[in-house]
């Protein structure tokens, strides 16, 4: 009985033994597993943070015309905000230097962040990705005896290709990335439940790691642990139960295999939690544009699957006015209440920055799309109540429903353009489907970019005509507002109201207000007596460039300040109210005037004109048709001249179509008036022969 006793024991303590080192490996073999899937994680979600910049449109529209400002803007300092990257890096292409930024709160461009070793392996990676391939190749490097993932990725247009002027151009080159902290080794510590995590140059003699690779191939350092031993610990509280009998051993075995069990699902467990985290948005919690992108691969039938696309108007002037700690709280505020809409079959998202996305999926999600826009708008119904600030946020809504024959790529492209239709529509728009004619829309759009393009570097197409502004009473003409023209020799005529918005939206507007600039210069030179009104667009007027390329371009030709009023419209007061403020004191100062154009069609500009420098307003059209006959708009006119006045302001009356309305307006004591009755545009020497020099002085009664 003993020697069987002693069997069965010894038979027990060779299995325990056996099942306690396989119970090391395996712990060994998930530790691995999981350090592998953690630093994989991180090198994802730098990867999918670089591909929301990188395959940005606006983006690579900026590299390939070297609008440095727009970049420093949207790509540099500000960019490590909200998505918590420690370095940015852009090169190559178009661009005249190398830029990057970090986190440490210098916002200068620095060339040096990653050496020509790193960037050029860099290259080397990017070699291999396919032109507009959804790739972003994820690496170690080391910098400043820190450990550093960073993820690299051209620079390219998604939804609309490139002028042909570049098309087969090098793209740029963007990398970004975080830095390992020690309280990212902690987080990947404690979730895998290891001790001992760190970061060594090379290996260890003994113990367990992985090395962490560069672009190269070759490891940058190595993650070190201590190996995880369960098996021993757990033999090490058996070791005195073998003596007992083989019913306590077998009870014995039992017990380690389920503690065993257990310890592989804690492992499993700890796997899944890193990689969900490479999918998911940091400061809200939304799934991010990996996720979003994952979920439209997943196949659907015609008209079961809707994605709707939003993003916060005027999200900029909220980090402007209250800074960015705000601003990252209403975007938490407003995704909370984007979460609230999902249920079966629903994924809201967070795209980057202030942008939003909806898919829904199943059946009746295209019939129900109307509704499910309908939803996301009322989620902006109430004010954002954020660090003692009460917010009205809007949105510009767009959504699309995949047809027959579409793909999840199509349906983005689609959304996307009805987003910014409504966008275009301003506050009082609200959710905009995409329709066959946004794609219309968006061809013509395309066919006007690239002929404007064309006619920027050609003479003689883009003019200019010149519509008479008259002193009321005398007849006298004052100034004459410059209109652009275009008559393109692909397309024709194309009017201002197609193809200045298309500038705008494409990055030409600057080019064009400089080409438009240099005509006026032309004929001031040649007309002593001509004073001018140009308009102003609100990104011409973002550009801190904007005042010093006037006075460079008038100082070259030898001209009066004085001879040009700079015209702005209401709505970029009430857009950048403290931006409209500081150009205005840098024009005054270099001795332009300014008018408030379209006075009246804005929102609550007559609160801001006791505080800004204006000289003039100009009260629109819209008002002054049809005024003569009384009522409350005869009554507006002349509460606008009047208080005006009061504001030491001049006041011209846009849209004058007859005798009588002038009469009318020389009785309410306007100064200036403008209309086809006084004269429609001209060019420069027409309106040299009417109303300069000698008989300028027209009957206008």
């Amino acid at each position: 009985m003993v020697g069987t006793v002693a069997a069965l024991v010894l038979a027990a303590g060779a299995a325990i033994l056996w099942m306690t080192r396989e119970l090391d490996s395996q712990a060994r073999a998930h530790s691995v597993q999981g350090v592998a899937r953690a630093f994989e994680a991180v090198l994802d979600g730098v990867a999918g943070t670089a591909l929301d910049y990188s395959k940005w449109d606006e983006a690579a529209g900026a590299a390939e015309r070297r609008d440095l400002g727009w970049i420093f803007a949207n790509m540099g300092q500000s960019a490590h905000t909200g998505v918590s990257t420690s370095l940015v890096v852009l090169w190559g292409g178009a661009l005249p230097v190398d830029l990057g930024w970090t986190d440490d709160g210098v916002a200068a461009p620095r060339a040096g962040l990653l050496d020509r070793e790193a960037r050029a392996a860099l290259d080397a990676r990017l070699a291999a990705v396919p032109a507009g391939a959804y790739e972003a190749p994820a690496y170690f490097v080391r910098r400043g005896g820190a450990i550093w993932a960073v993820a690299a990725s051209r620079v390219e247009r998604v939804l609309e290709p490139p002028p042909p002027a570049l098309d087969g151009a090098e793209a740029a080159r963007l990398a970004m990335g975080r830095r390992l902290p020690d309280a990212t080794l902690s987080e990947i510590e404690s979730s895998l439940r290891l001790t001992g995590l760190r970061l060594l140059a090379q290996a260890p003699a003994d113990g367990i790691s992985l090395p962490l690779l560069g672009p190269d191939g070759r490891p940058v350092a190595h993650v070190a642990w201590d190996a995880p031993a369960p098996g021993a610990a757990l033999l090490a509280r058996m070791v005195p139960l073998l003596g007992a009998v083989v019913l306590v051993a077998m009870i014995t075995v039992a017990v380690g295999g389920v503690l065993a069990r257990r310890s592989a699902e804690d492992l499993v467990r700890a796997e899944r939690q890193a990689t969900g985290a490479a999918r998911t948005d940091a400061p809200t919690g939304l799934p991010n544009r990996l996720a979003f992108t994952e979920a439209l691969l997943r196949p659907a039938r015609a008209g079961e699957r809707a994605v709707v696309f939003l993003d916060v108007r005027g999200f900029k002037r909220i980090n402007d006015s209250i800074g960015h700690a705000a601003g990252d709280r209403v975007l938490v505020r407003i995704a909370r209440r984007l979460q609230a809409l999902e249920g079966p079959g629903r994924l809201v998202a967070r795209l980057g920055g202030d942008e939003f996305a909806l898919v829904a999926t199943g059946p009746g999600a295209g019939p129900g799309a109307p509704a499910l826009a309908a939803e996301v708008l009322s989620a902006f119904d109430k004010p954002v109540e954020v660090m003692g600030h009460r917010l009205r946020v809007r949105a510009s809504i767009g959504y699309a429903v995949q047809d027959r024959d579409g793909t999840g790529e199509d349906l983005v492209r689609q959304a996307d353009l009805a987003q910014g239709q409504s966008k275009r529509g301003g506050d009082a728009a609200g959710p905009v489907a995409f329709s066959a004619f946004l794609d219309d829309a968006s061809r013509d759009a395309r066919a006007i970019e690239g002929a404007l393009r064309a006619a920027l570097q050609r003479q003689g197409e883009i003019s200019v005509a010149y519509q008479p502004i008259v002193e009321v009473g005398t007849g006298r003409l004052l100034r004459a507002e410059a209109l652009a023209r275009w008559t393109s020799a692909e397309l024709g005529v194309v009017t201002p109201d197609r193809f200045i918005p298309v500038a705008e939206q494409a990055g030409l507007i600057a080019p064009l207000g400089r080409h438009l600039l240099h005509l006026v210069c032309d004929d001031l030179q040649r007309h002593p007596d001509l004073k001018v009104s140009l308009n102003a667009s609100p990104l011409q007027l973002a550009a801190p460039d904007f005042v010093p390329d006037l006075i460079a371009t008038l100082a070259a030709r030898g001209l009066d300040p004085s001879r040009i009023e700079i015209e702005l419209t209401e709505r970029i007061i009430v857009e950048e109210p403290r931006q409209v403020a500081q150009r205005l004191r840098e024009l005054h100062e270099a001795g332009f005037s300014t008018a408030l154009d379209d006075f009246g069609t804005g929102y609550s500009s007559l609160g801001y004109l006791k505080d800004l420098e204006f000289d003039t307003v100009k009260v629109d059209r819209s008002y002054v048709t049809g005024f003569c006959a009384g009522g409350d708009r005869m009554a507006l006119v002349n509460a606008m001249i009047l208080l005006a006045h009061a504001l030491r302001l001049r006041v011209v009356c846009e849209g004058i179509e007859t005798a009588e309305e002038l009469a009318m307006l020389h009785d309410m004591g306007c100064n200036m008036a403008q209309g086809y009755h006084l004269d429609r545009p001209l060019p420069i020497a027409r309106l040299a022969e009417r109303w300069l020099g000698r008989g300028s002085v027209r009957a206008v009664a």
